[in-house]
């Protein structure tokens, strides 16, 4: 396998000597599970993508502080080759922003989350099993969100889902599987992001927060499920 990772985001300066980059905690992550892949980073915020992406078996999009929806150029240069790569039949994975950008470009629509911030660890039922789904046992996940998936694309079926964020995973058969959750994340990084959002919430909100991580946190379970997903799908 090798897999064209598209790195959306620039972590906070304070953040980067000891977390890098979301790009480089994804390849930690299949480090773990596939030591065989080959993996390469592209920082598309910065305009550097692959000179051809056919030296690519597939394609995994990161997360983002930016908005999926917007007219950022470079947001808008994304979509453009995320609908390209579909067109060709290039297996793509997405995860937080990439989950909503895949959505957005392939004729779905995220906006804004009515219900506001979703942070800390959420669990979420697993509504379909397609063959890279271990089981439909409940998953929890780290999230770090305010922006939603609002409708699904054409031929997209939902995957997990709850009263917070209905449409949580979409997957298209063989072809896309999108996840706003972080299976990347590790709770120590996820504690040292909520520093930069805790003036956005009461302290309630706070407590609530901080309780939920007590909830064991299955980004293994979910990264196993996007290994298997792209080597199916590369066949």
């Amino acid at each position: 396998m090798r897999l064209a990772i598209l790195d959306a985001d620039i972590l906070r300066e304070a953040l980067r000597p000891k977390y890098h980059s979301y790009g480089r905690m994804f390849v930690t992550l299949f480090e773990r599970q596939r030591p065989g892949w080959a993996m390469d980073v592209y920082s598309v915020i910065d305009g550097d993508y692959p000179r051809d992406f056919e030296q690519y078996d597939a394609v995994l999009i990161t997360g983002s502080q930016y908005d999926a929806f917007s007219d950022e150029p470079w947001v808008c240069e994304l979509r453009d080759y995320v609908q390209a790569l579909f067109r060709a039949g290039k297996p793509m994975v997405g995860v937080c922003f990439g989950h909503q950008l895949l959505a957005h470009a392939l004729g779905g629509e995220a906006g804004r989350a009515g219900a506001g911030w979703g942070l800390g660890v959420m669990s979420y039922p697993v509504l379909a099993k397609p063959s890279f789904v271990d089981d439909t046992a409940p998953v929890a996940l780290i999230i770090s969100h305010r922006d939603q998936v609002n409708r699904l694309p054409p031929e997209a079926e939902r995957l997990l889902s709850n009263d917070f964020c209905p449409n949580a995973a979409f997957y298209i058969p063989n072809r896309v599987l999108a996840i706003q959750g972080h299976p990347e994340f590790s709770v120590e990084y996820a504690r040292a992001l909520l520093e930069y959002r805790k003036d956005q919430l009461s302290s309630e909100q706070l407590t609530q927060v901080e309780r939920s991580f007590s909830i064991a946190h299955e980004g293994e379970r979910v990264g196993r499920w996007m290994a298997r997903f792209l080597e199916d799908a590369v066949g």
